[in-house]
């Protein structure tokens, strides 16, 4: 009988097998890099919250609501973007959503009120 530690090295190895498999493909190589690279340059709600020098308690109170609901919002792995929009504006910000194509990068109104900004050619 196999140990979970076992049946978890087991399945760690059958992805990588699938990864190493995969990134024969140079196409599919660059776009799992590109999509890593992008996950690293996320930022994390709770990074961008301590890089604006704002605790919890002190955003919870411009936000009208409590610490533990600011942080089930940074913990939430897809805010609703109204949520989103809140949290950026507490910090004294405003969010934007671009549609991002090879050509060009397209702003996208979401949200009642909105400037519209011109689209931006990316070459």
């Amino acid at each position: 009988m196999a140990t979970n530690k076992n049946q978890a090295s087991e399945k760690t190895g059958d992805f990588q097998e699938v990864i190493d498999e995969m990134r024969k493909d140079p196409e599919a190589a660059a776009e799992m890099d590109a999509r890593r690279a992008g996950l690293g340059a996320a930022m994390r709600l709770n990074q961008l919250r301590e890089r604006r020098k704002q605790t919890q308690a002190g955003l919870a109170k411009i936000l009208n609501t409590s610490q533990a609901n600011v942080s089930r919002m940074e913990r939430s792995e897809n805010p609703y973007l109204e949520t989103l929009a809140d949290f950026v504006g507490a910090l004294g910000a405003r969010l934007e959503i671009n549609a991002v194509f090879e050509d060009e990068v397209v702003p996208l109104k979401v949200f009642e009120g909105e400037v519209e900004t011109p689209a931006t050619p990316t070459r």
